[in-house]
Parts: structure tokens; C-alpha cells; sequence
């Protein structure tokens, strides 16, 4: 087994199965602490302090964790009526051009983002006094993700437009 087949396959497992799964429980938490929320609301009128902080935090974190699942599985659904309407190669080349953007937002979030996460200043004074930082962390975890997803899908469509090339030129033989 090559060595890019095996990384990407580790890259996969964590973007395909890590991630969801980690996702699914963001979005179970938010859904716990809402409703746990509204119904301390009613019941006591005394909601936890703490229930709309949380739900903030597993929706971010959702949301960022989502978006380098996004770029691996290139679903840019803005752009999906665009394609529809050009031809393979402009289509083909748009795609490794958002990838290609994709990472450099990757980088950002992990080089300026960990700056930033690193260096926020404070404490959540509802979560046990819990440093401003770690909630922030998420920003350097998706830049990593999403250059991980970046890499290995521009690799791919290389690969695959190479392979096709060749195909092509069989054919044609």
C-alpha cells in the first residue's frame, strides 16, 4: 500500500467517522442543554446560568468540525448550480480552485487562529471560571481538518484527472 493511500485512509477515518460521530454529539448536547434550559424555565424560573453558554460552544464547534468535513466531501452547494451549467474542465478546475482556497483558510485558522485562541484573555465565570482559550481551540483543530481534507482532495483530483488522461489517450489508440 502506497503511503498517500494510507494516510489518506487515515485522514478519512477521522473526516468520515471521527468527526460525524463527534458532530452528532455537539448537536445532542445542544439539543440536552436547550431543553434542559426551557424546561428549568418553566418549571423553576430558575434556568441554569450556564445551559445558553454551552449551547453556544457545542454549536460552534458543530459548525467548525462540519466545515472540514465539507471540503473533504466537496459539497459546495453554492456552486452546485454553477457546474450544472459549464463545461467538465471549467467545472473540474473551479473545484480545485475552492480547494485550493479552502486550505489557505485552513491555514489561517491554524496559524492566526491558535495566535488568538492562545492568547484571549478572560474566563467564563458561569463554567467554573474556564479559561476563554479553550473553548477558542476549535479554530487551530479545524484548520488542521480542513488542510488535512485539502490536501489529500486536490492530491486526488490530480490523481484522478492523470488517470483520466491516460484512459483518454488509450481510447483513442
Amino acid at each position: 500500500m502506497s503511503a498517500f493511500k494510507t494516510i489518506r485512509l487515515m485522514i478519512d477515518f477521522i473526516l468520515e467517522r471521527l468527526v460525524p460521530a463527534i458532530c452528532a454529539i455537539m448537536l445532542a448536547l445542544m439539543v440536552g442543554f436547550i431543553v434542559y434550559t426551557v424546561v428549568m424555565r418553566s418549571l423553576s424560573f430558575d434556568p441554569p446560568f450556564w445551559g445558553d453558554t454551552l449551547t453556544l460552544f457545542a454549536n460552534v464547534w458543530m459548525v467548525m468540525l462540519a466545515f472540514a468535513l465539507a471540503v473533504r466531501q466537496r459539497s459546495n452547494i453554492a456552486m452546485e448550480a454553477l457546474y450544472t451549467r459549464l463545461p467538465s474542465s471549467v467545472t473540474r478546475f473551479l473545484t480545485r480552485l475552492w480547494t485550493i482556497l479552502f486550505s489557505a483558510v485552513g491555514l489561517l485558522l491554524l496559524g492566526p487562529g491558535y495566535e488568538v485562541a492562545s492568547r484571549i484573555m478572560g474566563s467564563y465565570w458561569e463554567l467554573g471560571s474556564l479559561p476563554k482559550s479553550y473553548p477558542m481551540m476549535i479554530l487551530p483543530v479545524t484548520g488542521v481538518l480542513v488542510l488535512m481534507a485539502a490536501i489529500v482532495t486536490v492530491i486526488e483530483s490530480f490523481k484522478q484527472s492523470d488517470s483520466d488522461g491516460r484512459l483518454g489517450d488509450q481510447g483513442k489508440k
